[in-house]
């Protein structure tokens, strides 16, 4: 049993020993690779028209893109492009979603780096010197807050001519809006306000202005008390 058990074992390596050899002198000698084969993720600044669909749809936040957008033609423009491929786990979901075909595999897998940072690859682009300094606003921050001012001028225009109106999409019933509107009527800062928190919270509105109600109510109660 044992010699048949050895014949056997040693058959198999007699076998193996005229195969075709597998083995590479690495580095020396570079192993192939198919074409499919999916080492170092790519990057053609040319072909960006900084949609941001590769950010969006990387699962590891691998990819990181900066625009700022052109006041010629108003649309966005790359300024900077990083690629931090320490956390990358090579999934082609950028690769696949890109319109453009700007990110591919390359076949290089010699990815190891001494330090993190140099692991990360960063791309700028000629719209960069086109950026606005940090001491300047861009003009879509500026548009952004005229839009905002005149939004908040109509709320008030709205919460002066026709208070009721407005005030019943916050509270529950006549009587609290009536109260509330007297309120406003004589406080331009609780106008002021209110009218912010409708435009950026609904809800926190909603609260203070309750608030607000519940205030008045209170010190009518007080000033009722100190007549009796």
């Amino acid at each position: 049993m044992y010699g048949k058990g050895l014949l056997k074992g040693l058959g198999i390596t007699f076998g193996h020993t005229f195969e075709k050899k597998y083995t590479i002198q690495y580095p020396e000698q570079m192993p192939h690779l198919e074409n499919r084969f999916r080492g170092c993720l790519q990057f053609e600044p040319d072909k960006c028209i900084a949609c941001g669909l590769c950010t969006k749809t990387c699962p590891n936040g691998v990819l990181t893109l900066e625009t700022v957008k052109d006041p010629a033609t108003n649309k966005k423009q790359p300024v900077s492009y990083t690629i931090n491929l320490q956390y990358c786990m090579f999934c082609n979901l950028c690769v696949e979603i890109c319109p453009k075909s700007c990110l591919y595999f390359d076949h290089n897998f010699e990815l190891a780096k001494y330090n993190r940072e140099d692991i990360k690859m960063h791309y700028t682009f000629p719209a960069a010197a086109a950026a606005p300094e940090s001491g300047e606003k861009p003009a879509e921050a500026d548009a952004g807050e005229a839009r905002k001012a005149k939004q908040l001028k109509a709320m008030l225009a709205a919460l002066s001519t026709n208070p009721a109106k407005v005030l019943n999409k916050l509270l529950e019933n006549e009587e609290q809006t009536a109260i509330l509107a007297e309120v406003l009527a004589g406080d331009e800062k609780k106008s002021a306000r209110l009218a912010e928190l409708m435009l950026g919270d609904r809800d926190k509105a909603k609260k203070v202005a309750i608030a607000m109600v519940n205030k008045e109510l209170k010190d009518r109660d007080k000033a009722e008390g100190g007549e009796k």
